[in-house]
């Protein structure tokens, strides 16, 4: 029999480093041993040196620059230029009127729509569309964020007869979190009038749309009950994660590998470190320490920064900035205790999660309970603390400095896209000939968990 055909259009894909690309570089490994013949296209520049092997055709098709680049590049051009003139040497208003600064976010939002995949679009819906005449895939899978990959896979698919599914690796415009604040894009008449049309179109013109999260999916079965959903949970190749590190941290090393923005905040981390280290003074003597793998929003890392300071822990903090995906990796692999940050998140899990707990590292969620996020994470073994709970943090770093034993824990489910891909599999054979993908959010007997069904 010919073998099946999937295309995956996505802006990230290895090895470009963004974690957004590692979804479907797992998933499509895995498919392709299992007999798929796999093609994607994406906007990460090609691989250098002696990078790995893909088990895909690539179609690399790099974005182009757009008017909104060159005003960025303007700005910061004017932003260094007033740094170098002294305070006292400046004309006009420190800000902007609250008008002004308004008009200024519309301007820009409307520059940038649908989002920072402009520039890519049309050269990508013109690559997918020449690779899908050659190609005839069954299936075609857009992946985002950047959610533009889901506008390329509409204008690509335009008359052919394959299947597309939208996958949504973050919530795109109507499920945005709730609480924390939002954004400042987030707050713009064209984000929400604009995208939420446009997600609508897509939804409607997709076979399906397939989520990470269960609870995601639920969501939008309730706001758009004629569109078929399934949940396709995020997982880890575990070929890519490093060997167990052999030069651990000294003394309780605590690791944070990510972005700070939106509610993700390590204040509470940093509170509930100062509590334990008051109460075990030996464990600071000892070498304890946070250390961070990441970028932090400007608002974000002022925050944090102060956060350090106020609690007066600046020699027990150390800043790495972003680091590539092997050495954030290392750090986390030498640490007792790796921290993710999902507030205000309810229908996110960061991918990082699966990292650790695959790593068999001792995982700190912060999180609420209930959010997509907390509930994962107690099923993947991690230990869950809401934001607000210092005591619950101080606690759960107590307990690991009296357990030396730098056991690495095995997670009680299968995590790995090699045990996910059959069901990947099952779902596109399933469903190739039939008109809708739905959700029943079923859970396998053997732990693994894959919210699918046809209605």
């Amino acid at each position: 029999m010919t073998p099946p055909r999937l295309l995956v259009i996505t802006y990230h894909f290895p090895p470009d480093g963004a974690v957004g690309g590692l979804r479907w570089a797992g998933i499509t490994k895995y498919l392709a041993r299992l007999g798929w013949q796999v093609s994607v296209v994406t906007a990460a520049a090609p691989p250098t040196g002696n990078s790995a092997t893909l088990d895909a055709h690539v179609e690399r098709c790099p974005r182009l620059r757009t008017l909104i680049d060159y005003c960025r590049e303007l700005r910061s051009l004017y932003q260094r230029s007033r740094r170098s003139v002294p305070t006292s040497s400046r004309v006009g208003p420190a800000g902007r009127p609250g008008l002004l600064r308004r008009v200024r976010g519309e301007v820009v939002e409307f520059l940038a729509f649908p989002d920072d995949g402009r520039g890519w679009v049309f050269r990508a819906a013109l690559r997918a569309r020449s690779v899908i005449r050659q190609f005839q895939p069954q299936v075609v899978v857009s992946s985002g964020p950047p959610h533009s990959a889901h506008v390329v896979a509409a204008l690509a698919t335009i008359g052919s007869p394959a299947r597309w599914f939208i996958d949504l690796r973050d919530p795109w415009a109507g499920s945005l979190p709730k609480s924390g604040e939002p954004h400042p894009r987030l707050r713009t008449w064209v984000f929400h009038t604009l995208l939420p049309r446009l997600e609508r179109l897509a939804f409607r013109a997709a076979h399906g749309v397939i989520t990470n999260s269960p609870q995601h999916a639920a969501v939008l079965t309730a706001r758009f009950p004629d569109v078929a959903t399934a949940c396709v949970p995020n997982g880890i190749d575990p070929e890519c994660l490093p060997s167990p590190a052999l030069d651990a941290y000294p003394g309780l090393g605590i690791a944070y590998a990510g972005t700070m923005y939106l509610g993700r905040d390590l204040g509470p981390v940093v509170k509930g470190l100062r509590i334990f280290l008051e109460r075990h003074p030996e464990a600071a003597q000892a070498g304890a320490k946070l250390r961070i793998a990441g970028e932090a929003e400007g608002p974000h890392a002022l925050a944090f920064a102060n956060a350090v300071a106020t609690a007066g822990l600046e020699p027990y903090v150390e800043v790495l900035g972003r680091l590539p995906r092997a050495q954030a990796l290392n750090v986390v692999s030498r640490s007792r205790l790796a921290v993710v940050l999902a507030q205000g998140q309810e229908l996110q899990i960061p991918a990082k999660l699966y990292e650790s707990v695959a790593m068999g590292i001792p995982t700190l969620v912060v999180a609420e309970a209930d959010s997509a996020a907390g509930v994962e994470g107690s099923r993947l073994g991690a230990v869950v603390r809401d934001p607000g709970d210092v005591e619950g943090i101080a606690c759960v770093l107590a307990q690991l400095w009296r357990d030396d034993s730098r056991h690495r824990s095995q997670c009680p489910v299968p995590i790995s896209y090699e045990a996910i891909a059959p069901l990947v599999d099952e779902l596109f054979r399933e469903n190739g000939g039939r008109d809708h993908l739905g959700a029943s959010d079923a859970q396998r007997g053997d732990g693994r968990s894959l919210s699918m069904g046809i209605r």
